[in-house]
């Protein structure tokens, strides 16, 4: 079997796995070249352009995670067993280890998810987008719907998913819900009676909740039900509560957290089955009095079993995936939290993202360990990097990555875009033709044999998911020019003319 590509490539996005320490390094050294040899203004441009790089939000799902960076991009890993991650509209690939950037997002400002698979990204220009497992906007349960505007929702300044619905907030004050029609997929948007000057809005199963200039929480419940009609429970204000400047609730349990006008962190507990009467949505009440946790800190952020002091440290709050409760080691200068089911993540100053928890699905950014599928401290995830094909970003459901400091890339995905071929013999040796070049993969793709002669390949991870990966190095031996940026994270490669 033969597949052979023509060399054209849309306009599209990827990225590579590097460890930080090795980004760090060579960023260091390329700053300090640039430094010596470079006018003053371009250093600017430069550094401008690197801190455009940087990750500035952090958003945690059930296996699954999401980030969004300062250029406005927006990437993913973990799981994608249901259509999660929003890469491939009919899945193929189960898990993603590495961040892959979202095709067709540009300018976003913010991300929201319910969870469970629906994600919602804030546009610069007050539109909404969705992509991911959407209700309404699958065929199958498997199928994922790619980033899309949801139309008919402008003036936007907040957004979140629902189980079944989104949740919009518009500048003006006015509320919006829309779902999905199971029959077109069509966006249906309904206004809510009444204007709200809502801020810190959040989600978490079928209901929305948001702070107002007073500090009292409001709740918000929507939902597509069965006969696809849309049930929606009016804006009520929960009691019970003091005046916050945060709140945070948990997709399990009902149990909610919050951070008060001087920095104490508190948790409380809504009603079982608090957001429904029988079948119906209905208002939720707080069940006792709000308790105070870790009475001895000022606390910044505050999510699902985890909370950020003012001095940039985190804290667990129970016994969970990574171990005990208490200060977690290891982390530092820490500017944003965000939890999953069962794992964790952590932004720092600088913009890197650090994951720990559970890993069975990729979802702390790493590879999954081999014993027992937990990662027990926080290590920084694999580095997001653009990959430029003859100078043009390459679009991929799944991306490159390094492993033993050696790059790979997707062997389809590149091939395709830089115009070359492969084909796979009976013996599953396969054939890798660029121009006049060939190279036979044998040995499990250890060595290659070029023109006669066996090379030896870099180790790389060869497969992940059904996803065949090729080393850059075998790339360069076929004519194929590779550079690599550490400071700007981005790899080009260009064919020969």
């Amino acid at each position: 079997m033969t597949i052979r590509f023509k060399p054209v490539l849309v306009a599209a996005l990827a990225a590579v796995m590097l460890p930080y320490g090795s980004a760090v390094s060579a960023a260091a050294s390329a700053a300090a070249t640039a430094s010596a040899a470079a006018p003053a203004s371009a250093a600017v441009t430069s550094a401008a352009t690197a801190a455009s790089k940087s990750f500035k939000q952090i958003i945690a799902g059930n296996y699954y995670s999401a980030a969004l960076r300062a250029d406005g991009s927006v990437w993913t890993w973990g799981r994608n067993l249901w259509g999660e991650l929003g890469v491939l509209k009919q899945n193929q690939i189960t898990s993603v280890a590495a961040p892959v950037r979202l095709p067709n997002l540009s300018g976003i400002t913010a991300i929201a998810t319910n969870g469970a698979g629906m994600q919602v990204g804030l546009k610069s220009d007050g539109t909404v987008w969705e992509w991911g497992s959407i209700v309404g906007l699958k065929a199958s349960i498997r199928e994922s719907a790619l980033p899309q505007q949801v139309t008919g929702v402008t003036g936007a300044t907040a957004a979140v998913a629902l189980n079944s619905a989104g949740v919009a907030l518009k500048g003006n004050g006015g509320l919006i819900v829309w779902t999905h029609e199971a029959s077109t997929g069509k966006a249906v948007v309904k206004q809510v009676s009444g204007t709200y000057k809502w801020t810190n809005l959040v989600s978490s199963g079928d209901m929305a909740f948001a702070l107002d200039a007073a500090g009292i929480v409001w709740e918000i419940g929507a939902r597509t039900e069965r006969d696809g009609t849309t049930s929606i429970v009016q804006p009520f204000r929960l009691t019970g509560i003091p005046a916050l400047k945060q709140i945070s609730p948990q997709s399990l349990y009902g149990q909610m957290y919050g951070i008060d006008r001087s920095g104490g962190a508190l948790k409380w507990t809504l009603a079982p089955n608090a957001a429904y009467d029988g079948s119906k949505l209905a208002p939720a009440n707080v069940i006792g009095k709000a308790v105070r946790i870790h009475p001895e800190l000022k606390v910044k952020d505050i999510q699902a079993g985890m909370l950020l002091t003012e001095a940039g440290d985190v804290w667990t709050l129970e016994k969970g995936p990574a171990g005990n409760a208490g200060k977690v080691k290891g982390l530092s200068g820490i500017v944003s939290i965000a939890s999953g089911s069962y794992h964790y993540l952590a932004l720092d100053a600088s913009g890197r993202v650090w994951g720990w928890g559970a890993d069975n699905w990729n979802e702390t950014g790493n590879v999954r360990p081999q014993k027992d599928g937990m990662v027990y401290r926080p290590v920084p995830i694999q580095q997001a990097i653009d990959v430029y094909v003859n100078g043009k970003l390459l679009v991929a459901p799944f991306p490159a990555r390094i492993d033993n400091g050696s790059t790979s890339v997707p062997m389809k995905a590149v091939l395709q875009a830089i115009g070359g071929s492969f084909s796979v013999a009976a013996d599953y040796s396969t054939a890798i033709t660029y121009k006049q070049t060939t190279a036979t993969l044998r040995n499990g793709g250890d060595f290659a044999e070029i023109n006669g002669n066996l090379v030896s390949l870099p180790v790389v991870q060869k497969a992940f998911n059904g996803v065949e990966m090729i080393p850059v190095g075998l790339l360069k031996l076929l004519g194929i020019h590779a550079t690599w940026d550490a400071k700007l994270g981005e790899l080009r490669l260009t064919g020969a003319l």
